[in-house]
């Protein structure tokens, strides 16, 4: 396990460490990782409760963020073994912060993972005080390379940040909720500062954008109502966001985490929604100007493990199989613990439904 101390006290006084220049520099390609053909699995690991993944073809496994017990928990699916779990000072096993957001940069093979106040989720976003804490980590030195405190440049006004992505020129953006808006730190990790706010700011009850995904230069987010929002990530000081229109229009409101396979080429979009399923949208031309809607996969209901779960987000594992994690609260937590006894996490393969709705 990798303990990072006295994390927290570094960016609560708006300190941050950050990295050389030479690992700031994009990487050559990674290694192919072997075909996965598992299908549909279970991952038996106690109190694991993912809220969001992402793969890492470099190291061939599974980030996860591990909501309430505020870690990030390394998988293998080809051995099917957590291979160590990043715990955080001050964060992981107090209650009081998640762990949710992780991404896998694939220009610089980094990792970034978000701590969020539980308060926040808890309130529906009435509070958004505390922390909100935005950690790049090299994989390879298992170090933390800088850590910033994005409440420090929010002024405590606005929260909720679940989902990142990053741009060729070593941006990070980070979405918040609660209400809708983005965060961009630089590459060095010097400052975040707000990229995207709306003006006027509605209250923080008002449920905003929820996820990110970035194709090409474009930076994709889910709104509220559904909709589908663009913005450049060549615009250096202030994000604009521009209306995908989705043809035909099926929106949900209970939408989630956001993602582009990398398999598709950034010609689909999979938005997680908690009941209804994941929603496939395309844009051929990969401009996203327009989104084609071809359909939704429902989630799945064959198995008891499903009960009571929402889907939360989507991910690829391996180069050619997509999978939707299932999130889970399993009140009460266990006694001592900041959790719930469950120890087997549904994993459905959806690749071939995806695949059918492709070929409509």
């Amino acid at each position: 396990m990798v303990k990072l101390s006295s994390l927290i006290g570094l960016v609560t006084a708006g300190i941050c460490t950050y990295a050389s220049p030479s690992s700031l520099s994009t990487r050559g390609g990674h290694k192919e990782c072997p075909p996965f053909k598992k299908g549909t699995f279970v991952i038996d690991s106690y109190q694991l409760y993912p809220e969001n993944a992402d793969w890492d073809p470099d190291s061939c496994q599974l980030l996860i963020g591990s909501v309430w017990n505020g870690t990030v928990v390394i998988y293998d699916p080809y051995k099917d073994k957590v291979t160590s779990v990043l715990e955080y000072p001050g964060v992981s096993y107090t209650a009081t912060y998640h762990i949710g957001g992780v991404a896998w940069d694939p220009y610089t093979g980094l990792y970034t993972i978000l701590t969020d106040p539980a308060a926040s989720w808890a309130t529906g976003g009435a509070d958004v005080s505390g922390d909100h804490l935005i950690i790049k980590h090299n994989p390879k030195t298992k170090t933390t390379l800088w850590s910033l405190n994005m409440t420090v440049a929010t002024g405590g006004r606005y929260g909720g940040f679940q989902d990142i992505e990053t741009d060729r020129r070593g941006n990070t953006y980070v979405v918040g909720t609660w209400p809708g808006t983005i965060m961009r730190a630089d590459a060095r990790g010097k400052a975040v500062k707000p990229w995207y706010v709306p003006d006027p700011l509605p209250p923080t009850t008002q449920k905003g954008f929820s996820g990110l995904a970035s194709v090409g230069e474009n930076l994709l987010s889910v709104d509220g109502d559904g909709q589908i929002y663009r913005f450049d990530m060549r615009d250096a000081k202030k994000g604009t966001p521009v209306l995908v229109p989705i043809r035909p229009k099926v929106l949900y409101n209970e939408t989630d985490a956001i993602y582009a396979p990398p398999m598709y080429g950034g010609s689909v979009l999979l938005v997680a929604t908690w009941t209804h399923g994941i929603q496939v949208l395309r844009s051929r031309d990969k401009s996203w100007k327009t989104a084609e809607y071809l359909g939704t996969v429902p989630l799945p209901t064959d198995s008891p493990l499903y009960d009571g779960g929402a889907g939360v987000a989507v991910t690829q594992i391996g180069p050619d199989a997509i999978y939707i994690i299932f999130g889970f609260i399993d009140f009460p937590f266990v006694e001592g613990t900041v959790a719930g006894p469950r120890s087997l996490f549904p994993m459905p393969d959806i690749t071939a439904r995806v695949e059918r709705l492709l070929r409509k």
